[in-house]
């Protein structure tokens, strides 16, 4: 149903009722009886109902027209040119207060032409006596302001409210705050409005009132000063009985106003505090309540974007070590630090690739860097980078574990135990197993980011670096899957199974090396 269309005559229609019966059951004494025709006065008040009808839909047209095909889904915002986009998201941000501008001042006419135009017309066409002043100034009064002003405020607070609604149809993505120099009504502006409309629009009427009241007890006798009390009760009672309901009609809608976007925003508050980062608050306006719902979207969207990267990251560190760098506990800027590398390379890689598909090759890389990723997480170490077929981690950096040579020889055995596990898959599914070798050895490194203005990653530099890859090398010549160095075993606080092989000598490394291999 479209609101819009059936709300303005509607409320104009009652605030036209509502002063019909002020006028013509309340309001007795009319100042002058005229002897004109029956028809006359109903014939006056067709002519000129059409007149302002008429002069209302040309006034509002253009106002009002192209905002509701939008409104109403026979346009897409998005099909409009952005300069276009930009004026209508004015239009429709000011439409309530400009169509209730535009009323109250059709009502100020109706009353000039009931209140004057209609007693002097009349007056010339059938020369007869016009009404006092203060007749016509009570009429004039009673349409424009009890009638107009009441029925103008009534028709923002409802088109505000239910326009709320079409609101996201002229932004999709937000965003009020960008339309900048429209009319913003604040909620402390609202509440003063209000009163001071609830307040102030009768005290005219009620005044003139009071004076023709007072006037005509002056020269009345017993019998009419009676008559003239008993029809002042009754219009003080009817602008009473009418303020009242005025005031709760507006103070329903006001109260919607604050309520419903704040339910919104408790109801967002709610999804995120259960994790849900997809949830977003309808800005419906530019008040505060609007600048709360755009901070709270954007709030959202800030951390789903870091849960995002949270959870990317996840994939490279474990939990403890990714808590530590996003908490900003530790520094990815270049520092020395005691950590221990591992090295783990596949054997025969070359073999693999020339007897399988790339298809293929890739899905058993995949698996295989997923099993190995899995244990060095498990075990608080960090993958630093894969390269070809090979595996470099490293464990005590960024974030320091004094235990990271008991870490680095725990990773190692999961990573065979998983390999075990892997091979029978791999069997199952036609290939032929992994075989791979893991070097490991502790010691000082540079650690940091490292790269180019472009692109940059968390690296290590210097030696240990370079004696963890060679020792990864010589599980070739041992043919065992892991080799420690002298320097990691150590350093380690648990109890393994190892054996120690004969020193070797490394390129780069002027003296000899004492190497373990686990068993």
């Amino acid at each position: 149903m479209k609101k819009i269309n059936v709300l303005i005559p509607l409320i104009n229609m009652v605030g036209a009722v509502s002063t019909y019966i002020y006028f013509s059951f309340i309001l007795e004494i009319r100042g002058i009886e005229w002897d004109v025709p029956a028809y006359y006065s109903t014939l006056f008040f067709i002519i000129a109902t059409a007149f302002l009808t008429l002069s209302f839909m040309l006034v509002s047209r253009k106002t009002i027209h192209a905002l509701l095909e939008i409104a109403y889904g026979h346009t897409d915002i998005h099909s409009l040119e952005p300069a276009e986009v930009y004026l209508l998201q004015r239009r429709a941000m000011q439409f309530p207060v400009v169509v209730s501008l535009i009323t109250f001042m059709i009502w100020i006419f109706a009353g000039f032409i009931f209140g004057f135009l209609e007693p002097l017309i009349t007056g010339k066409i059938f020369n007869i006596n016009t009404p006092d002043l203060i007749h016509c100034l009570r009429q004039f009064l009673g349409i424009s302001l009890l009638g107009g002003g009441v029925t103008a405020m009534i028709l923002y607070f409802v088109l505000e409210n239910t326009w709320r609604n079409y609101i996201p149809k002229f932004f999709p993505e937000g965003n009020l705050s960008r339309v900048k120099n429209v009319f913003k009504l604040n909620i402390q502006k609202r509440f003063l409005i209000v009163f001071l409309s609830i307040t102030l629009i009768p005290l005219p009427v009620l005044s003139l009132t009071i004076y023709s009241k007072a006037m005509a007890l002056h020269m009345a006798d017993a019998i009419t000063r009676t008559q003239i009390m008993s029809s002042l009760i009754r219009e003080l009672a009817f602008v009473v009985a009418d303020s009242l309901a005025i005031c709760s009609v507006l103070a329903y809608f006001l109260a919607k106003s604050i309520s419903e976007p704040l339910l919104s925003i408790k109801e967002a508050i709610k999804q995120v505090e259960n994790n849900n980062f997809d949830t977003r608050v309808e800005i419906v306006s530019n008040d505060e309540l609007g600048d709360a719902a755009e901070g709270l979207n954007q709030m959202i969207k800030t951390m789903k974007e870091t849960q995002s990267i949270k959870e990317s990251f996840g994939k490279y560190v474990c939990s403890e070590v990714r808590d530590e760098i996003i908490a900003g506990k530790t520094s990815l800027e270049g520092e020395m630090k005691r950590a221990t590398v591992l090295f783990s390379d596949l054997r025969n890689f070359t073999t693999l690739v020339e007897k399988n598909h790339p298809k293929h090759v890739v899905t058993i890389m995949n698996q295989y860097f997923n099993e190995m990723t899995i244990a060095v997480k498990a075990n608080r170490g960090l993958v630093l980078q894969y390269i070809g077929d090979e595996i470099e981690a490293v464990f005590g950096a960024p974030v320091g574990f004094d235990d990271h040579p008991d870490m680095a020889v725990q990773a190692a055995i999961e990573m065979r135990k998983r390999l075990v596990a892997l091979n029978k898959q791999f069997e199952e599914q036609g290939f032929e197993p992994l075989v791979h070798g893991i070097g490991i050895h502790s010691g000082a490194v540079l650690a940091g980011n490292i790269g180019s203005e472009d692109r940059m990653s968390y690296a290590l530099v210097g030696d240990t670096v370079n004696t963890a890859s060679r020792i990864e090398g010589l599980t070739k010549e041992y043919g065992c899957d892991i080799i420690i160095s002298q320097t990691t075993f150590n350093l380690l606080t648990e109890p393994y199974n190892t054996e120690q092989l004969a020193q070797v000598k490394v390129k780069g490394k002027k003296d000899e090396l004492i190497i373990y291999k686990v068993l």
